[in-house]
């Protein structure tokens, strides 16, 4: 019989040690056998590094490397350098998988023919060990698998902003050249967008094989203005990426514009100093260069945004876009 492919199991460690033995076991019992497992420690101050170190020598299919505290948007994109699988899968280090987690995202990939096969996930909390299905939540997960239409394509990805809990196909990923905005927060953002436009196939598999860890003081999620100002630079980034890459599709600017506006929004919920005040001065500016491939609705709207903000200072903009909800 002919050996199931490889796959590539990804994981990013800083800081994980109360949680990254749990990671590696779940990851290390899978009824799919033929892994690689590559983790990379971004310059952990506990014994996270010790961890790794150890299961290495205890199972060949473990690799380690490292980086020092680059963040994790520079470890997911060292990562997808390292992968060998012809699927691969990222795994956070405080979460873990169900044991049948990668063989059942596998035989849905191979059953549909699908670039990318999405599972859903249990909230696992810090607390305690009651975990609550995501779509209990996260009402988003109970919508149907996204047509190709590019706007709903788009949405889809911004429902679904989680880089793990997936099976993707390595070779999407390579022809694309898709990777995370370096030194960014929400750097899953950008990625998902562009990886839903590009795969000609996505799959949502409803079983819950994902326990996600919430609840971490550690975690860069719980950094609520670092993930605003992330969220806004990575919609800026996948704008100015579609419009180098002859994005065409006028619902799909419309839909990039109107989120780019909602970031925008969010900003006035916190200080905002002269570097907050860059980002909206090249949010303003990303916006001013979509106007011409938007519908026609859009685009008068979008003048009186921009006319707007020629009024107000750099601090005042979010407010403007406010204006336009």
């Amino acid at each position: 019989m002919k050996q199931e492919p490889l796959i590539s199991i990804l994981i990013p460690v800083y800081n994980a040690q109360p949680f990254l033995a749990e990671c590696l076991d779940s990851v290390l019992r899978q009824t799919y056998q033929n892994l690689e497992v590559i983790c990379l420690d971004d310059g952990s101050t506990d014994d996270s590094r010790a961890i790794l170190d150890r299961y290495a020598k205890q199972d060949t299919r473990v690799r380690v490397l490292e980086q020092s505290c680059l963040g994790t948007a520079r470890a997911r994109n060292h990562l997808l350098a390292e992968i060998h699988g012809e699927y691969f899968s990222f795994v956070d280090a405080d979460d873990s998988i169900d044991k049948e987690c990668i063989s059942h995202l596998y035989q849905t990939a191979l059953q549909h023919q699908s670039d990318v096969v999405r599972a859903w996930y249990y909230l696992q909390f810090m607390q305690g060990s009651s975990r609550i299905p995501c779509e209990k939540v996260y009402k988003g997960f109970l919508r149907s698998e996204p047509s190709a239409h590019p706007a709903r394509r788009i949405q889809a990805a911004l429902d679904d902003t989680q880089v793990w809990m997936k099976l993707i196909k390595t070779s999407l990923v390579k022809e694309h050249h898709l990777s995370f905005l370096d030194g960014e927060l929400a750097e899953d953002i950008s990625f998902e967008i562009l990886l839903y436009l590009y795969a000609s196939k996505i799959t949502f598999l409803k079983e819950h094989l994902y326990c996600y860890r919430v609840g971490n003081a550690r975690s860069a999620s719980s950094d609520k203005q670092g993930w605003a100002a992330g969220t806004l630079a990575n919609l800026c980034f996948v704008c100015e990426e579609l419009k180098a890459r002859k994005f065409a599709d006028k619902a799909g600017w419309d839909k990039l514009c109107w989120l780019l506006l909602h970031a925008l929004r969010r900003m006035r919920k916190f200080p905002i100093g002269p570097e907050e005040q860059k980002r909206c001065q090249k949010a303003v500016r990303v916006v001013q260069g979509m106007l011409p491939l938007c519908g026609g609705r859009t685009r008068w709207q979008v003048k009186l945004f921009l006319w707007g903000c020629q009024h107000v200072k750099a601090d005042k903009i979010p407010y403007v876009a406010w204006g336009f909800r």
